[in-house]
């Protein structure tokens, strides 16, 4: 008589995840992040590249020593020219967007802290992004709701 064992793994999301609406470009809130919170995210040697849909979105990372966490704030949106050849208007903008996680389109950028953060410090720290100049809200987001989530393993 043998038993038969089933491995049943799911890849565990064991980081933060937080939803950034905001006016600034990419550099300016990883600088504003970087005073806000006395770290120093800065660009990564390589971009989160897709070749499926020729897309790229900027990261920045920043590995804490003192807390044993890893920040990392990615762009939400990449936007390429998709201007036609035939039609070669002077001031028409032609233009697609396409998003890292699509269930959050509306969503700028997203910072993932991978810490031990417990519920308070978690409030703390959108409480203090909500406080940047020209960050609009944010807002902690389930990793395990969203069906693109592998995108952001990295």
């Amino acid at each position: 008589m043998s038993k038969v064992l089933t491995l049943d793994y799911e890849n565990e999301h064991e980081y933060i995840l937080i939803g950034i609406h905001a006016t600034l470009e990419d550099y300016r809130l990883a600088f504003e992040l970087n005073k806000a919170f006395n770290i120093h995210l800065k660009r990564e040697s390589q971009d989160l590249d897709f070749s499926t849909d020729n897309s790229s979105f900027s990261l920045y990372g920043y590995d804490c020593s003192r807390t044993f966490s890893k920040w990392s704030l990615i762009n939400n949106k990449y936007i390429f020219d998709a201007h036609n050849t035939k039609n070669n208007y002077l001031f028409k903008e032609d233009y697609q967007i396409t998003h890292l996680i699509h269930e959050k389109k509306q969503v700028d950028f997203f910072l993932k802290i991978e810490s031990d953060f417990d519920k308070n410090e978690i409030n703390e720290i959108i409480k203090n992004v909500n406080a940047i100049k020209n960050v609009i809200t944010s807002y902690n987001v389930n990793p395990r709701t969203l069906k693109s989530k592998d995108f952001l393993i990295f």
